[in-house]
């Protein structure tokens, strides 16, 4: 049925990606969108990465964990330096904890209370993606940069500054002369060849036109005076920005700016977003003077290889576990939504998912505490029937409270409590 679907359709498209750490299904979508292909359909591939930004991560080719915690262990190094990152949401809590507990000091940036945040000896204010510019890479491998809506307050600093700040404090011997997101830039290209393209995503922080910044806030901003008149009926001066060619303020040349400087879409009449299309060569074409962003590789096109013959063996289940798989929600996966209470109040409570046909003659029962052993923890939650997972195979809600630190696939046991006796 998928097949004739896809083969009848004019424009398919193969979506895949990494949610359940596995090789194979990518590579099983790829061979079907090139099969289509074949077929004579312009078929397209997409495939999801975990996370924002999780594709430029994966350009650096950092180390494994397991190194990091193996240095600290042998004594080569002895501090471990953890930014804007929960470990414990990333990794096995078993991994995490033998990493913290062979440091001698554990220094944490972040701008959100975790697990990993309770566990250091020092944590610094890092200023949130709104109070900061930088680059996202997207799925695509478009790299395109993004400017701070609103300048740090107090305490909070952007995480690279801070770093410097602890170089200098260290007494290293070479100290990098970072004074804006340009130098931090042209540090990551000179040590990433991955990167180079990244000082032509934008224009740097010098960027003017007539002389002048380009200002974030629309013509019709008001109210600014009003916003501090408990403190003093005079304005007071805006904050500067070093990192990129935008003002805090309404002045400025209104001029329109390069597409990858735009700070709002608007024009006269029109609703905001509205207004793309004034922005646009045309309704739904790319923006005059094209689309911010480079792409850092572009597709490789077809593979005049043959098609890939190692296709793994069918899953077969075992007699007494479970292969427990990640299950993702729209509300409470991502790692910022549940410290929200609206959207805490609409997120799912843990669970764990079993096909009912699994649960033979309701030996368990939907709703039903159980206990679900697997990477050296055991949980307690109510079990939940979900027709559409195969059987021999459970799904636990990815990213809620309770299952953080936790590898899946794996497999596990489910049992009842000890208590109402065992299974």
């Amino acid at each position: 049925t998928i097949a004739a679907s896809l083969r009848n359709a004019e424009r398919p498209l193969v979506l895949s990606g990494s949610s359940l750490s596995s090789e194979a299904i990518i590579r099983a979508a790829a061979q079907v969108a090139r099969a289509l292909c074949d077929a004579g359909k312009e078929a397209l591939l997409c495939l999801i990465t975990p996370e924002c930004n999780s594709l430029g991560s994966g350009l650096l080719c950092g180390k494994p964990l397991e190194e990091a915690a193996g240095a600290l262990e042998t004594g080569e190094a002895q501090t471990v330096l953890i930014v804007e990152n929960d470990l414990y949401r990333r990794a096995g809590s078993s991994l995490v904890d033998r990493l913290l507990g062979a440091a001698r000091r554990v220094i944490v940036i972040d701008h959100t209370s975790s697990e990993t945040s309770s566990r250091a000896d020092a944590v610094l204010p890092a200023a949130t993606f709104a109070e900061q510019s930088g680059t996202l890479i997207s799925l695509e491998g478009r790299a395109q940069r993004y400017f701070a809506a609103m300048p740090p307050a107090g305490d909070v600093r952007e995480s690279w500054r801070w770093l410097v700040d602890i170089m200098r404090a260290g007494g290293r011997p070479h100290i990098p002369d970072w004074r804006n997101l340009d130098d931090v830039t042209a540090a990551m290209i000179d040590a990433v060849p991955a990167l180079k393209i990244l000082r032509y995503v934008a224009p740097a922080s010098d960027f003017r036109m007539t002389g002048k910044k380009i200002p974030r806030q629309p013509i019709r901003y008001s109210g600014r005076t009003a916003m501090t008149a408990n403190l003093d009926v005079r304005e007071p001066k805006p904050p500067d920005d070093p990192d990129s060619p935008l003002a805090f303020s309404m002045e400025g040349c209104e001029t329109a700016p390069p597409p990858a400087l735009l700070p709002r879409f608007w024009a006269p009449g029109w609703n905001s977003v509205q207004s793309v299309n004034k922005f646009q060569n045309e309704v739904g074409g790319a923006l005059r003077g094209d689309d911010p962003g480079l792409r850092l590789f572009a597709p490789a096109g077809m593979d005049e290889s043959a098609y890939r013959r190692d296709i793994p063996s069918a899953f077969e289940a075992r007699e007494g576990e479970w292969l427990a798989v990640p299950l993702w929600h729209v509300f409470g996966s991502e790692e910022l939504s549940h410290l929200a209470p609206g959207i805490a109040a609409v997120s799912p409570q843990p669970y764990v998912a079993v096909n009912p046909g699994t649960d033979e003659k309701a030996r368990f029962g939907e709703g039903r505490i159980v206990c679900i052993a697997l990477g050296g923890r055991e949980l307690r939650v109510p079990l939940k029937y979900e027709p559409s997972l195969p059987r021999g195979v459970v799904g636990l809600p990815a990213g809620l409270k309770g299952f953080t630190g936790i590898t899946l696939p794996e497999w596990c046991v489910i049992r009842l409590p000890a208590d109402e006796g065992n299974e």
